[in-house]
């Protein structure tokens, strides 16, 4: 064996010891602990008739973690129990029914008696109901279809107050256009005056050639 190993076998050992003397310490008080669930589980069934679910586990799991620290000192094994492992676990009792509170309170409890309805009587009583709903949606349909009525009215009325203002425009145009034609003279007006005009000159000469 080389130094390099006999040192590491003496640290490993010295480490040991250390712990060995922690789990000392907590045995002391482990095992006062474990008189304790005793004394108060014997006082609980004397009292109940049947032993505590809670002591039953508390007490068979300390009970295993004590033999996990003689396992460990005694060189048994090299696992470190807690706080380096975790916290055994109970195992399944094999004696005595555990005392169960809320047993006595369920026995007590009388059952509630439920009403059975027939298929006609709940028929009868949703008729009502559904009657009540197909109303509420003609009443709605109803509504639906007076509204789309008035739209369709108003926009009946707006197209014929548009035809009406068309036609109304129309007619204010052609007799604007007929007033227009009656004020300006025609071609054939225009060259009738210019024609008249020489022969009122004419004779107006002749008139002063007599005096």
């Amino acid at each position: 064996m080389t130094p390099a190993e006999k040192t590491i076998r003496r640290e490993s050992m010295v480490l040991r010891v250390l712990w060995m003397l922690l789990f000392l310490v907590v045995w002391h008080i482990a095992v006062p602990l474990l008189g304790l669930v005793v004394v108060a589980q014997l006082l609980y069934r004397l009292f109940y008739g049947a032993p505590s679910l809670h002591f039953m586990n508390f007490g068979d799991s300390l009970s295993q973690y004590l033999a996990q620290i003689g396992r460990f000192a005694v060189f048994n094994t090299d696992a470190q129990p807690w706080p380096v492992a975790d916290w055994p676990r109970a195992h399944v009792a094999d004696g005595e029914a555990a005392h169960n509170p809320k047993a006595k309170q369920t026995t007590d409890v009388s059952p509630v008696p439920t009403a059975v309805v027939s298929e006609p009587e709940l028929a009868a009583e949703l008729e009502p109901e559904q009657s009540l709903d197909e109303s509420a949606l003609a009443d709605e349909q109803s509504v639906d279809v007076e509204a789309a009525e008035a739209d369709a009215v108003e926009t009946q009325l707006v197209a014929t107050e548009g035809l009406d203002l068309a036609a109304e425009t129309a007619e204010t145009a052609d007799s604007l256009a007929a007033q227009t034609a009656d004020a300006v003279p025609t071609l054939d007006e225009v060259v009738a005056e210019q024609d008249e005009q020489p022969a009122v000159v004419i004779q107006l000469h002749s008139d002063d050639a007599k005096s």
